[in-house]
This record gives C-alpha cells, sequence and structure tokens, in this order.
C-alpha cells in the first residue's frame, strides 16, 4: 500500500486511493519503511538501559517525549494483530474533560480499525505485595484507572469518536475494536502467582492486556523483523 499524508490545518489526509479519512494532526503515522532509520536492537538494549534505573513512571515518559521515540509505546502494537497495515499514535490522548490516556494506538488490519488505550504506571515495583495475594498500588491504580476509561467509552463511544477526530473511520471500528493495555514492573518481580493474578485480571476483562516493561523492550526489539515480513508479504501478494 502506497499512503498518502497530506497537512492540511489541523488534520491529516491518508488514504490508499480506495479509502480516504482524515485524522486530527495530535496523530503520528508510522509511515511506509519508517522503521528502516532505526536499530532496534540497539533501541531495545537503550531502553532496558533506562528502565533499570528507573524509579517512577515519569522517568519513562520522560525518555520516550524528549527524544521522541513515540516507536516505543506503538511497539505494543506487536502484541496485537493489527497496525501492519496502517498505524498511528496520539500521546495523551483526552477522553472528554474526565480523562486522559498516556497514549492511544489506531492501527488497520484486512477487517478494519481498532484502538489501544494505554496506561503506563511505575517501573521497578512488584506485581503484588509481598505479605498477601494482593496487587500492589501501581498495579491496583493502573487497572482501575483503565476500568474507569472503559466505563466511560462504553457510555459515551459516540461522543469519543467524535472528540477524537474518529467519526469518519468509526464504523470501521468493530464494538470490540478498544482494547486497553497497561504496561507496569518488570518481568523479575513476577511470580507464579503474579502471573496468575495477572491472567485472572485479563480474564475478568477481556479487552485488556498486563505486560511488564521487559515485554515492552522484547516488542521494540522484533519491530523491524515483524514490519519487513509484512513488506515482504504485501509485495508477494
Amino acid at each position: 500500500m502506497n499512503n498518502e499524508r497530506i497537512s492540511n490545518a489541523n488534520y491529516v489526509i491518508v488514504g490508499d486511493g480506495n479509502m480516504d479519512y482524515t485524522l486530527p494532526d495530535n496523530f503520528i503515522e508510522f509511515e511506509l519503511g519508517w522503521y528502516r532509520k532505526y536499530d532496534f536492537e540497539y533501541e531495545a538494549n537503550q531502553l532496558a538501559k533506562v528502565l533499570d534505573v528507573s524509579k517512577k513512571e515519569n522517568d519513562i515518559q520522560r525518555y520516550i517525549k524528549e527524544n521522541k521515540k513515540w516507536f516505543i509505546p506503538a511497539a505494543i502494537f506487536e502484541s496485537y494483530d493489527f497496525g501492519h497495515h496502517e498505524a498511528f499514535i496520539a500521546p495523551e490522548q483526552a477522553l472528554g474533560a474526565e480523562y486522559r490516556v498516556d497514549y492511544m494506538l489506531l492501527g488497520r488490519n484486512s477487517i478494519g480499525h481498532q484502538i489501544v488505550l494505554i496506561e503506563f504506571e511505575d517501573v521497578n515495583v512488584d506485581y503484588k505485595i509481598k505479605s498477601a495475594n494482593i496487587e500492589s498500588d501501581s498495579v491496583r491504580k493502573g487497572i482501575t484507572q483503565i476500568k474507569d476509561w472503559k466505563r466511560w467509552i462504553d457510555s459515551n463511544r459516540e461522543y469519543f469518536m467524535n472528540s477524537c477526530g474518529l467519526s469518519n473511520i468509526s464504523r470501521n471500528i468493530p464494538t470490540w475494536g478498544i482494547n486497553y493495555c497497561l504496561v507496569v514492573g518488570r518481568r523479575s518481580r513476577m511470580d507464579d502467582i503474579s502471573n496468575q493474578m495477572r491472567g485472572q485480571s485479563q480474564y475478568e476483562m477481556s479487552a485488556l492486556k498486563i505486560m511488564t516493561y521487559d515485554r515492552l523492550v522484547d516488542n521494540v526489539r522484533t519491530v523491524s523483523y515483524t514490519h519487513l515480513r509484512a513488506h515482504e508479504t504485501k509485495a508477494n501478494l
């Protein structure tokens, strides 16, 4: 697909000749071949180093935003089956006047568009408290925040689509096409019970993924391979 990306006042016109649509210009597009500019093995190693010294969510957020490394949160696409035809990220997307998500991903596959709303929480924290099988404060805060987002969107879907500038593609976003992702903690600080608790939370809210920052590093490492494979597949169609 040969996408066009045309700036027009406060909107971007996107299309492949078959279906053109507009997006607000706070959506950053990952244009065709964007991944060729990066050494993702190096980027993954640098991210891992930053994570090792990060104390709070703001430390990793500062690294991403000050260096415009939008591909780091966008690497969450690697955990889904969309975003390889078209991919966009909107940092600090508002949900009405009530909430603001850390990042919103918008991606497309052969059956339409889907969204991921992302919450980053603290980095070097345990998944559960040591004295009981209860999630730590960072995990509880993140899950509660996402549940609040979901309740709000379930009650305000049309307003959400309009306020985000997605009304012209909302019919291509299925009812199950709004996903939620919490990034929190480290793999080394999760035990078997932590994994079971995470699985239970994801089971209870089927649209939710909970991943560690180490999974995010893994995803960054695989970005180049995934996009090369997708490009080769389309070239052979």
